[in-house]
């Protein structure tokens, strides 16, 4: 997952994100590892995101266009 964060997180420290999902009752908490950092750009990893968690995610992601 990325994410501008306004902040200085180094690189493998372990977050937790919380972000809302469309068409969810409440936000998504979920554990991730800082795996990439440009300047406010982060990707993180998920770490021990349930089955059922990283469905949801699919199901929300799927119908999104692909940046160029």
């Amino acid at each position: 997952m990325g994410a501008t964060v306004a902040g200085d997180i180094p690189l493998g420290e372990l977050v937790e994100l919380q972000f809302q999902v469309p068409d969810s009752s409440g936000p998504m908490v979920i554990r991730a590892e800082v795996r990439y950092r440009q300047g406010f750009q982060y990707g993180f990893k998920f770490i021990h995101a349930t089955e059922e968690q990283l469905a949801i995610i699919r199901d929300a992601v799927r119908g999104l266009p692909i940046a160029p």
